[in-house]
C-alpha cells in the first residue's frame, strides 16, 4: 500500500464526480484519492458509518485501488461482516500481491472464521517472503504441521524444535513434537511432551482433557500394563493444574472407573458433584454410576433430585423421569411407573423409548391394549428397525389375536438384531406356534434356550 500524505481539500465528494466527468490528469486524480482516503480513514473510529459510506463511494469511482479495498475489508471485518471483509481483502491482495499487510490481514480473517488451512497457507508464504518478520513459534509450527501432512517427520521435528526455541511452552509445537515421537514409537518422549502439555495452566482445560481422553481411549491393555503409571500421571497432572475444573475431575473419575479402580473414580466423581451440585450433566453422570452399582432407592432418589433441580417442565429431565419409571416397574409398582411415563410424554409426546416401554408394560398387564398399540406404532415410526420396538408391537398384536399381522414385525426384528434378545426369540416362537408353524417355532425356542443358558 502506498504512503499517503494528507492534503486538506474542501468539497471533496463533488470533486470526484468532476474528475470522473472531465477526465483530469492521473496525478491529480491520485492525489485526490489519497486525500479522500485519508479523510475516510480518519473517521473509522469516531464515525464508522460515515467512514464506510465514503470508502464505498471511493470504491465505486476508483474500482482498482488496493488501499480502498483493504480498508473496506477492515471496516466490514470490524462490523462482523466477514464475508464482505473476505471479498475486499482478497481483491486487495490480487491488485497488489506484494503487500504483506494485505496478506497478513486476510490470513487473520481466515483464522478468525475457522478457515485454518487458508490462513496457514498465507502465513507460510509470508514466512518464505519475509523470514525475519514472520519466523516465530506459530509459523514454524505451521510449517512443521505441513511437513507432517507430507509424512516428512524429520523436517517436521526440526520445525517444532525451532518453534520451541522461540517459545518453550508453545503448546501446538509441544504436541507436534509429541506426535513425531508417537509415530516413531518413542513412547517416553511422547509421554514427556504430553505431560508438559497437561501442566500448562494457560491451555483451556476442556481442550486439554479432550486431547488426553483421546489418548486414553485408544490404548490397549498391553500399553496400559507397560505405561499405566505414566498415564495416571497425565490425568493427575490435569487435576493438579485445574483442581476445580469439571472436565479435569470428570476425566480423572472416568479414567479410574474404566480401569477398575472404582474407589478412586468414585472419589473424583464425588468431588465433581460436591463442586457442581446444580449441573444437570454432572448429576446425570452420578445417576449412571448409581445405576451401575447403587441401590434402586439411590437411583430413584437421584432421579427425583434431578427433576427438582431441573424443574418438572424442563425437557432435560426426561431421562430422569424415564429412568424412574423403569425402576418403579422393576419394583412391581406399575401405578407409579405409569405416573413417571405420563410425565415424560407430557413434556415430549413423541419420546420413542418411553412410548415403547409404556406400551410393553401395558401389554404385560393385559390392559389397555388398544392404547398400547397406538403408542407402540408411534415409537416404531421414529425407529422402524429397532428390534425392541418391533417386538413390542408384534407381541401386542399377538395379545389382540392378530398373529398373522404380528409375524412380519418379528421377521423384521430378526433381521435387525432380534436374535440377540431373549424376549424377542421367546415371543416369536409363541406367535409361530399360534400360527401352526411348529418346526419354526421349535427352532426359535431352541435359540431362546441357548440364549438363556448363556446369561
Amino acid at each position: 500500500m502506498r504512503h499517503i500524505l494528507r492534503i486538506v481539500l474542501t468539497a471533496a465528494i463533488p470533486l470526484v464526480a468532476a474528475v470522473s466527468a472531465y477526465g483530469q490528469q492521473s496525478r491529480f486524480r491520485e492525489t485526490l484519492l489519497q486525500n479522500l482516503l485519508i479523510d475516510a480513514i480518519s473517521k473509522m473510529d469516531s464515525s464508522p458509518r460515515e467512514s464506510l459510506s465514503e470508502l464505498e463511494y471511493l470504491d465505486s469511482h476508483f474500482a482498482a485501488d488496493d488501499a480502498v479495498k483493504y480498508y473496506l475489508g477492515m471496516m466490514f471485518w470490524s462490523a462482523g461482516k466477514t464475508e464482505e471483509a473476505e471479498k475486499y481483502l482478497q481483491q486487495a491482495c490480487r491488485i497488489d500481491p506484494s503487500n504483506y499487510w494485505y496478506k497478513d490481514a486476510l490470513a487473520g480473517l481466515y483464522s478468525s472464521v475457522g478457515k485454518g488451512e487458508q490462513s496457514a497457507a498465507i502465513y507460510l508464504e509470508l514466512m518464505e517472503q519475509q523470514p525475519s518478520r514472520y519466523s516465530n513459534a506459530y509459523t514454524y509450527t505451521l510449517k512443521g504441521d505441513s511437513y507432517m501432512s507430507q509424512h516428512k517427520d524429520s523436517l517436521a521435528l526440526d520445525c517444532y524444535e525451532k518453534a520451541l526455541a522461540f517459545d518453550p511452552d508453545y503448546a501446538p509445537a509441544v504436541l507436534g513434537r509429541a506426535e513425531v515421537s508417537r509415530m516413531r514409537g518413542n513412547v517416553p518422549a511422547f509421554l514427556a511432551d504430553v505431560h508438559a502439555f497437561t501442566l500448562n495452566p494457560d491451555i483451556i482445560p476442556s481442550a486439554k482433557c479432550s486431547y488426553i481422553s483421546q489418548i486414553l481411549h485408544n490404548i490397549n491393555y498391553n500399553f496400559y500394563r507397560s505405561w499405566g503409571t505414566q498415564l495416571d500421571s497425565l490425568v493427575e497432572g490435569c487435576v493438579r493444574t485445574h483442581p476445580a475444573d469439571s472436565s479435569a475431575l470428570r476425566l480423572a473419575g472416568s479414567w479410574y472407573w474404566s480401569t477398575e479402580r472404582k474407589d478412586r473414580g468414585r472419589q473424583y466423581f464425588g468431588q465433581l458433584v460436591d463442586m457442581y451440585p446444580k449441573d444437570l450433566n454432572i448429576r446425570y453422570l452420578r445417576l449412571s454410576l448409581l445405576m451401575d452399582e447403587g441401590s434402586m432407592k439411590d437411583v430413584l432418589d437421584e432421579c427425583d433430585a434431578i427433576v427438582r433441580l431441573g424443574g418438572k417442565k424442563n425437557p432435560e429431565v426426561i431421562p430422569a423421569l424415564s429412568t424412574a419409571g423403569d425402576c418403579w416397574h422393576a419394583m412391581g409398582n406399575d401405578r407409579k411407573a405409569m405416573k413417571y411415563y405420563d410425565a415424560v410424554l407430557k413434556l415430549n409426546p413423541g419420546e420413542p423409548t418411553t412410548l415403547n416401554n409404556y406400551a410393553y408394560y401395558l401389554s404385560l398387564s393385559g390392559k389397555k391394549l388398544g392404547k398400547a398399540e397406538k403408542m407402540s406404532r408411534k415409537a416404531l415410526e421414529q425407529d422402524p428397525d429397532n428390534p425392541s420396538y418391533l417386538d413390542t408391537l408384534g407381541w401386542i398384536l399377538h395379545l389382540l389375536g392378530r398373529d398373522e399381522e404380528a409375524k412380519p414385525y418379528f421377521k423384521r426384528a430378526m433381521i435387525y438384531g432380534g436374535k440377540d434378545h431373549l424376549d424377542v426369540l421367546e415371543h416369536y416362537a409363541v406367535v409361530l406356534e399360534a400360527l401352526g408353524e411348529k418346526d419354526l417355532s421349535i427352532y426359535y425356542k431352541s435359540l431362546a434356550e441357548q440364549k438363556k443358558a448363556e446369561q
